[in-house]
């Protein structure tokens, strides 16, 4: 965002060379322009109209930076705002766990503005070991008694669920944790069963060759198994060590996906994540 004056040939090829003017007229031309040049207008809209999800905790870390910035990527229905309300954006909530997805929707302990419903599972503790070891058939099980209900589902299954001990397909010795995931097929499966899949590439960010082809070769098993889903993928500051990272990882498969879900994890280093969307608004 600047806060400078234009490029001299520019004021030039306006007619204003402000050395030669006289000083009270420069001077009126200074109040004139500089509260446009200090305060440029946003896009009407995200670069390439993308998607973009995070939690209201960090869209409140960077509505703290610039609430301008967190407008133009999250005040508007085509965002979604995970595990609480922001503005426009589509409200959503997520679970780890399809068992107490399930018990949540028994109980009726999902609030009426929710219609959208993630189902994230990984190898971690929130996850119970049988859907660890069985994502797919888990990912059905969510699936089904979600869209029985009448919600739209995103999936997001973790690539490390192909390191579970006793997992239904698992990676091989000497094989990547990203060529194993691919393998297995279980973003294609992720994609046949939900209406939008996230692909969680973060890991790679640093390394804008392997998120994309991590990234490419997800999205287009995806688009293989369901041609309408929507496709975004993984960025977070946990991996990124200023914006320029961020904005690599972006620039690499801007062609490739529909959207983001921008993460920052237990609050750490939120202004690499405004860094990086005032660099994207920029070049919006």
């Amino acid at each position: 965002m600047g806060g400078t004056f234009p490029p001299l040939a520019r004021r030039r090829r306006a007619g204003v060379v402000l050395w030669a003017m006289p000083v009270v007229v420069a001077a009126a031309v200074a109040v004139a322009v500089l509260p446009q040049i200090l305060d440029r207008g946003m896009p009407d809209a995200p670069p390439l109209g993308q998607i973009w999800m995070a939690t209201p905790r960090t869209i409140r870390l960077l509505s703290g930076d610039d609430p301008k910035l967190t407008r133009l990527f999250f005040d508007r229905p085509t965002s979604y705002a995970l595990s609480g309300g922001w503005e426009r954006a589509t409200p959503a909530l997520a679970w780890a766990s399809s068992t107490r997805f399930e018990v949540a929707l028994a109980q009726s302990k999902i609030p009426a503005d929710v219609h959208t419903v993630m189902y994230d599972p990984e190898s971690w503790s929130f996850t119970p070991i049988w859907e660890r070891r069985h994502p797919e058939e888990a990912m059905r099980l969510f699936s089904d008694a979600a869209h029985h209900a009448g919600y739209r589902v995103v999936l997001t299954p973790h690539p490390g669920l192909v390191e579970v001990s006793g997992a239904d397909c698992h990676r091989e010795t000497g094989e990547s944790t990203a060529a194993a995931f691919l393998r297995c097929g279980i973003i294609g499966e992720a994609a046949r069963l939900g209406d939008v899949v996230e692909i969680q590439a973060q890991y790679l960010e640093s390394d804008p060759t392997a998120y994309r082809a991590l990234v490419l070769a997800a999205a287009q098993q995806a688009r293989r198994a369901n041609p309408r889903i929507d496709v975004l993928a993984g960025l977070s500051t946990r991996y990124a060590s200023d914006p320029a990272v961020l904005m690599d990882a972006w620039s690499a498969v801007s062609d490739v996906v529909d959207g983001h879900y921008l993460s920052v994890p237990d609050g750490i280093h939120p202004e690499i994540a405004a860094g990086f969307l005032h660099d994207l608004a920029d070049q919006g």
